[in-house]
């Protein structure tokens, strides 16, 4: 891909367009391929790769953004699914705790019953 990009290249000009190579190595390799129209830079009539560079830096700003966009909805996810597991770990520590207070109240409780039981036996 870099070959094509500086292929034909004057001296002192501008590179060509990265989707105009990546378009015309992919008809050229894959003429099958449905890639381009996916992502919308080639009608579904199979016509050779024909928008303007406008368009397609228009449309590949687009596509970032859009990405951008997505990475940052994802990361705002991650982010609050750590929020939740920490809350969860909180949450399931109290429990423990609380789980550890009953069980002593309920061996006191058992321990009282016994000398209870006890006493009425010694009597």
């Amino acid at each position: 891909m870099e070959k094509a990009m500086e292929q034909g290249v004057p001296e002192g000009g501008e590179p060509k367009n990265v989707a105009v190579v990546v378009a015309d190595i992919l008809t050229k390799e894959c003429p099958s391929s449905t890639f381009l129209q996916n992502v919308g830079l080639e009608s579904s009539s199979k016509k050779k790769f024909n928008r303007s560079t406008a368009t397609l830096d228009a449309h590949v700003q687009e596509l970032e953004y859009k990405l951008e966009k997505e990475r940052r909805v994802a990361e705002l996810m991650r982010e609050e699914l750590v929020e939740v597991k920490k809350k969860s770990q909180e949450t399931e520590a109290a429990r423990a705790a609380e789980y550890q207070l009953l069980l002593q109240r309920v061996e006191a409780t058992d321990a009282r019953f016994v000398r209870l039981m006890n006493l009425f036996e010694d009597m």
